[in-house]
């Protein structure tokens, strides 16, 4: 984990692990809805229709990323010290906070410290429930416990843009729907054991020796970051200027997710048999299939088909550079500060994703989001192939 005194977490559990396992799942899925689902959809359209602009609310998007990607220098320490019942207290006081503010006084000057107060509380339920998942699971089976984890996760996501098109305009449903999840989340945290910490190699060389080491996982997650949190953000801004309506975009923002949900059990199952590794470029090249169909969809079915598709990629990215980090490498084993790297890898594409999005679709109108995702896989698979023949050339 990217911090000073630098923590791997050992979870030790005196019951079986399958109640854990469940709970886990249960306040991991219904944050989720919140945190990524109604946030990331949210927080952009109801500043920009609150008369801040496009740009402004994907900036105050990117600044919720960047809140989570800095509390995760902090998070070991805090898990060190407490129950994780406490993070996720935090993590559901946090996300609430943030909901009432933005439905109540999207103009005021409190947005932007309930903005930063909930990327904290995200990281912070992020490694507890990320590590317990993948600590928790068999050995043989990993992959499955995390597909089915992950799908929840994306069933979550898909959840949120749907609840903005029942409720959104509702401040006191969507701030009734928060704070259940937050309740809920908190009550499984109650049943969670106490966290110990093993200390391993400290300081800032080990630190950065990490992140080189394993750039190849940061940058599978940045992508998956970049494209998931781009397309949250953008869909419904780019249907508002298409069509003057937003939930066009909102729906199709729900498929893109759906894609990715759905397959997860499939990612899972093809991860323990094939390896995440080709896992990782199987999805790439779903992806950049992709780009071209994109940029001539619409908002039709065919779009819907092209969004699930790249929803599929998208998902299945993420959840490679997590089995990879899972599985370890040489004699290494597992490190859950390596898993951390790669949530904070997804949180470095999620910063730049809505910032992105949001100014090229200032520009180019509807091909910004077919031109980020054509450039980005590119780049990817590009990069990637060039690690993959160095290390055969050493071998």
């Amino acid at each position: 984990m990217p911090v000073r005194g630098s923590n791997f977490l050992k979870f030790s559990f005196s019951a079986s692990g399958a109640l854990p396992l469940a709970l886990v799942n249960l306040a991991s899925f219904v944050s989720q809805i919140i945190q990524i689902g109604v946030i990331d959809t949210l927080l952009p359209l109801a500043l920009t229709n609150a008369g801040l602009g496009e740009r402004h609310g994907g900036m105050m998007l990117s600044l919720y990323w960047l809140a989570d990607l800095m509390g995760g220098f902090f998070v070991a320490a805090i898990l060190r010290k407490t129950h994780p019942v406490i993070p996720l207290l935090i993590s559901g006081v946090s996300f609430f906070t943030l909901i009432v503010v933005v439905m109540v006084a999207p103009q005021s000057l409190w947005v932007l410290p309930a903005t930063l107060f909930a990327g904290l509380g995200l990281i912070l339920r992020w490694v507890v429930c990320d590590g317990l998942i993948v600590q928790l699971a068999p050995a043989n089976k990993v992959g499955r416990v995390v597909g089915f984890h992950e799908t929840l996760m994306g069933l979550g996501i898909v959840l949120g843009p749907i609840l903005i098109g029942w409720f959104g305009d509702d401040a006191r449903m969507m701030s009734g729907l928060a704070l259940a999840a937050a309740i809920i989340a908190l009550l499984c945290g109650f049943a969670f054991p106490r966290l110990e910490m093993a200390s391993t190699k400290k300081g800032a060389g080990a630190t950065l020796r990490r992140w080189i080491d394993h750039w190849d996982l940061v940058l599978i997650a940045f992508v998956a970051g970049f494209i998931e949190i781009c397309f949250l953000s953008v869909l419904p801004l780019q249907a508002q200027r298409d069509t003057g309506l937003a939930d066009a975009g909102l729906w199709l923002a729900a498929i893109f997710v759906f894609g990715g949900t759905v397959c997860q059990p499939v990612i899972g199952y093809l991860s323990d048999k094939a390896g995440p590794v080709k896992l990782a470029w199987l999805c790439f090249a779903l992806l950049l299939a992709g780009a071209v169909p994109l940029a001539l969809s619409g908002y039709g079915v065919f779009a819907g088909m092209v969004q699930f598709a790249i929803g599929m990629a998208v998902a299945g990215l993420y959840t490679a550079a997590v089995l990879i980090a899972a599985s370890g490498r040489g004699n290494e084993g597992y490190q859950v500060g390596v898993l951390v790297l790669v949530s904070q890898s997804y949180t470095l594409g999620a910063i730049v994703g809505p910032s992105a999005g949001t100014a090229l679709l200032v520009i180019m109108g509807s091909w910004a989001l077919p031109v980020l995702v054509l450039s980005s896989g590119s780049l990817s698979v590009l990069l990637l192939w060039i690690r993959h023949m160095t290390e055969r050339a050493k071998m």
